[in-house]
């Protein structure tokens, strides 16, 4: 045990050594992105409404280990290399091989435990107490904790809002998807038709996500990897877009890679009953009340797989069934992931994400979390 926790340490150094190796000869300029990208981030914690800053040594949390960060950036935040082409395609899809050796058994628990244990260790996910819904030696492979879940006494408490959390992640929220546009993603040719979410014959339903509320999330490595419903309600559409795609790092949503029009992403949308309220008059009489149906909220929550993503695991029977909030729906296996989430109405969001939007940071959200009312 002490020998492989050893050679994965030493792998892990090497990797160390040599992001501080190109650092050291890269220009000013590029560097200076890199340690900008590797440092820690300011974020509001939803469920206290305490602010982690970077300068905190209690919560020093990069966002990522130094040589991610030189990768990430060189290939996807700057775009060194493009954003189509055989060597960035290649450079990805050996990537995604990489990835894939997380799904390489363990030869028993003692290598399962060490392998884990080192994992936890370089993320810093939380051992003590292990929240986990099996004991470190019990998984049979990386990736088989990568998508881990919770034990049932350690499960996040579901949020009684309207709108929760899907993930555990880091969101932003934005007024709409030109503010999206405007203030996210501003490097690429985004186009909200064109990331497969459905529409009704008269084009009112795109039009009411591009006018209504957009939540952002990312999902760290570290972080839990199942995605669950939002809202209550029924599915109405279930699918999986650009299947074969060369993912980028979902890392950065404001670059050159369009994230939202190009990466494998799962479409689901999810719709409320509808709701019947009062209103209106007839001929001065004060006990006629017409009732008029409004329609349902829909939640079109846009599930994208990153760099190294190869597998997206979902029901693909979903569609007509009524999903519970806070009901898993996806998971994703290796690699980091991200959503997008457009609302049909607008919404009361937490003082917390407003308060966030205006100071221009993330909020850190537990599953289940309550969004918005």
């Amino acid at each position: 045990a002490k020998t492989m926790a050893s050679s994965s340490i030493s792998v892990f150094a090497i990797g160390d050594f040599l992001a501080q190796l190109i650092l050291y000869i890269l220009p000013s300029r590029i560097s200076d992105r890199v340690r900008e990208n590797t440092s820690p981030q300011t974020v509001l914690v939803l469920r206290d409404g305490s602010t982690k800053r970077a300068n905190d040594g209690n919560n020093n949390e990069p966002r990522m280990t130094l040589f991610e960060g030189v990768f990430a950036t060189l290939l996807f935040d700057l775009a060194l290399f493009g954003t189509s082409n055989p060597i960035i395609n290649f450079i990805i899809r050996a990537f995604t091989t990489i990835q894939n050796s997380w799904d390489r058994p363990f030869q028993n628990e003692t290598e399962a435990e060490s392998k884990i244990f080192e994992f936890c260790t370089r993320l810093d996910i939380r051992r003590h107490p292990w929240m986990w819904h099996r004991p470190a030696g019990e998984y049979g492979s990386l990736n088989d904790f990568f998508s881990r879940t919770y034990a049932p006494e350690y499960f996040p408490r579901l949020g009684d809002g309207r709108v929760v959390s899907p993930a555990c992640c880091k969101i932003s929220t934005y007024d709409d998807d030109e503010g999206l546009r405007r203030l996210l993603i501003k490097g690429c040719e985004y186009d909200v038709s064109k990331i497969g979410l459905p529409d009704d014959e008269n084009n009112l339903l795109l039009e009411a996500y591009r006018s209504n509320r957009v939540f952002v999330g990312y999902l760290g490595p570290k972080d839990y990897h199942r995605v669950h419903s939002p809202i209550s309600g029924k599915c109405t559409h279930c699918r999986l877009e650009g299947a074969d795609s060369n993912s980028a790092s979902v890392k950065f949503f404001g670059g050159k890679f369009n994230l939202l029009n190009d990466n494998k992403r799962l479409v689901v949308v999810l719709e409320e009953e509808s709701s019947t309220v009062g209103g209106g008059e007839s001929n001065g009489n004060d006990d006629v009340v017409v009732e008029v149906q409004e329609p349902p909220l829909r939640v079109a929550l846009v599930i994208v797989g990153g760099v190294g993503v190869n597998t997206i695991t979902y029901d693909k029977d979903m569609v007509g069934r009524s999903i519970g909030k806070g009901q898993e729906i996806s998971t994703f296996r290796a690699g980091g992931s991200a959503f997008a989430m457009f609302t049909s109405k607008r919404l009361d969001i937490v003082p917390a994400l407003s308060r966030a939007a205006e100071e221009g940071i993330c909020v850190e959200a537990n599953v289940g979390e309550t969004l918005a009312n």
